[in-house]
């Protein structure tokens, strides 16, 4: 009978195949280009959190953080690898069976979480995946072109230099260009010569930049959004009133009728649709495309619409979700622009139902 082999030794055979790997050993479309993945990450992740944790416990710090920052790297493991892995590695650890398992940065946290705690694993992740950290004027995202104008209003270029280099080009671009002449003079010329900037330093600012935010949101004055509370009072009127109602403002200003129109229609319109037609517009989908407007949903969004998939379509899906990465939020806004735009057309025609507020409502 063969000796059941522990997590420790499959990881060391692993880990010593690396050093002399098959050509050709499980390629994987589209990362091909990525010289031999990891196999000892890889298995840690068939073996399962805890499992990997207690191998990882027993690792050189040196080892274990280069094993993490692979783990991380790793961005899954399909049922075909799996297979190839644990007949090459001869497993037999109870629970261990070929499945697709997803890797990554949360990933190698819980098993360093496991194996170490969550202070150490912190530190751990820090250095083996440096890009993994929080970037310190990550926040400033969330911010359009008049909050942004309004919170550097009077800073020195220093600060200015360091938030045009950390916001998105194309509104660093628009905030530059409304910085006065001399202004904006020494703020590019200070942005040329800074080569390095500590983090230190970058914390200092961002705490400096949030409590001035912070407090340009106190004020006395109470901020009304006329159309989203218009929008919600439309939610509970018959489709055909709602419809007269915004024909009627379309025709005093087209302009304000079709932002009312977007505030009316949201992603979570999707929990109010009859499951038979949120199933009909998927079937008109690509996976791609679906895989994008899931990009940022919330969680029971992004439950009501791989719920309505099939179990096969769900991994697809979620394989494409995986190979297309962080997306651009404008590509992310087109897709639910489109998206909303088929509910909303097949609603008026009566293709599709949604559950109007009053419909929701019990006496």
């Amino acid at each position: 009978m063969a000796k059941r082999k522990s997590g420790i030794d499959l990881y060391r055979a692993a880990a010593a195949a690396e050093k002399t790997p098959e050509p050709g050993f499980l390629k994987v479309t589209g990362e091909a280009a990525v010289p031999d993945k990891s196999k000892a990450a890889r298995l840690m992740l068939l073996l399962g959190t805890d499992e990997a944790a207690r191998v990882m416990a027993e690792l050189p710090p040196k080892e274990a953080e280069r094993l993490a920052g692979q783990i991380a790297a790793t961005t899954r493991v399909d049922a075909a690898e799996a297979r190839a892995l644990l007949e090459e590695f001869g497993a037999s650890l109870p629970g261990t069976e070929a499945r697709r398992v997803r890797g990554g940065v949360e990933a190698a946290r819980s098993i360093l979480e496991a194996a170490f705690g969550a202070e150490r694993a912190e530190k751990i992740i820090d250095k083996a995946v440096p890009q993994s950290a929080p970037r310190p004027l990550a926040f400033l995202d969330d911010l359009d072109f008049p909050q942004l104008s309004t919170l550097l209003r009077k800073e020195n270029p220093t600060t200015l230099s360091l938030v045009l280099a950390s916001i998105e080009p194309s509104l660093a671009s628009r905030l530059l260009e409304s910085l006065p002449g001399d202004q904006r003079s020494a703020v590019v010329l200070r942005m040329a010569r800074t080569e390095k900037v500590s983090r230190d330093v970058m914390d200092t600012v961002a705490a400096a930049l949030q409590e001035k935010l912070r407090l340009i949101g106190k004020d006395d004055s109470e901020e009304l959004d006329g159309r989203s509370a218009l929008a919600d009072i439309l939610r509970y009127m018959d489709l055909a009133d709602e419809k007269r109602l915004l024909e009627e403002l379309g025709e005093a200003d087209a302009g304000l009728a079709d932002q009312v129109k977007e505030k009316l229609s949201t992603m979570d319109t999707v929990l109010h649709l009859r499951d038979r037609d949120l199933q009909q517009i998927l079937l008109g989908m690509g996976e791609k495309d679906i895989a994008l407007l899931l990009k940022g949903q919330s969680p029971e969004v992004r439950d009501r619409i791989t719920g309505a998939l099939s179990s096969r379509r769900r991994l697809m899906v979620a394989d494409e979700g995986d190979l297309m990465g962080p997306v651009p939020r404008s590509d992310a806004d087109a897709a639910v622009r489109d998206f909303l735009e088929t509910l909303r057309d097949g609603e008026e025609a009566g293709t599709y139902v949604i559950v109007r507020e009053e419909d929701d409502l019990i006496s």
